[in-house]
């Protein structure tokens, strides 16, 4: 069969419609720069908080005596915190508006890390920010949970129920998370296991630990 007929014939069979790779490889690149955008976003909306960023004093200084502890801890953050709030009399409520607004942004990133595990390829930077926003999260949580403490310490009460309820929200949310980390790294390992031959031994992810 020359080669005319035998495009005559593959077109015969798919109905007339030819598939270009190269345009379905763009497609997919496209779609998979599109998702991992979309992730990156919603995870830099989790990773947010109302306060300086923690910076724990560097390894050197710790070893150096005299130094002076120049770092900015998250005992630092929650005080710093829980102190601008305002007015007085509403801090705690603000505080729990502000871990609701960080909690709904989990969701959001929750949402569009399962629906990643379909894209048409996947990187362990894609792991790595659903990681790293976990991590935020547990920070967050540490923070919103002694700011609560600080802002009874000004003299304001606060229900230990309701705290208890903002550090089981976010350790649901945490949980969530690393299952949809350990879905997305378990998918890569598949692909990586279909691209090679002798694939590598398989990741140990446990990412949903809170």
């Amino acid at each position: 069969m020359g080669v005319f007929a035998a495009a005559v014939a593959v077109m015969a069979l798919t109905g007339g419609c030819a598939v270009n790779p190269i345009s379905s490889q763009l497609n997919a690149k496209h779609e998979t720069a599109a998702q991992r955008d979309l992730l990156a976003e919603a995870a830099r909306e989790v990773e947010k908080a109302p306060w300086p960023k923690p910076e724990p004093v560097s390894l050197v200084s710790r070893m150096t005596v005299g130094a002076i502890d120049s770092g900015f801890s998250k005992a630092d953050a929650a005080e710093t915190y829980a102190a601008a709030l305002q007015p007085e009399g509403a801090r705690f409520s603000l505080l729990e508006a502000d871990a609701e607004a960080n909690l709904a942004a989990a969701n959001r990133l929750l949402g569009i890390a399962e629906n990643a595990v379909f894209a048409p390829r996947l990187s362990g930077n894609d792991i790595s920010i659903v990681e790293d926003a976990i991590q935020a999260l547990r920070e967050n949580r540490q923070i919103y949970v002694n700011a609560a403490h600080q802002i009874e310490k000004l003299g304001e009460p606060v229900a230990d129920d309701r705290v208890d309820a903002i550090r089981d929200a976010y350790n649901l949310a945490i949980r969530d998370l690393g299952e949809a980390a350990d879905a997305l790294a378990d998918r890569l390992d598949r692909d990586q296991s279909e691209n090679y031959a002798s694939p590598a031994k398989p990741r140990v992810h446990n990412l949903s630990g809170v």
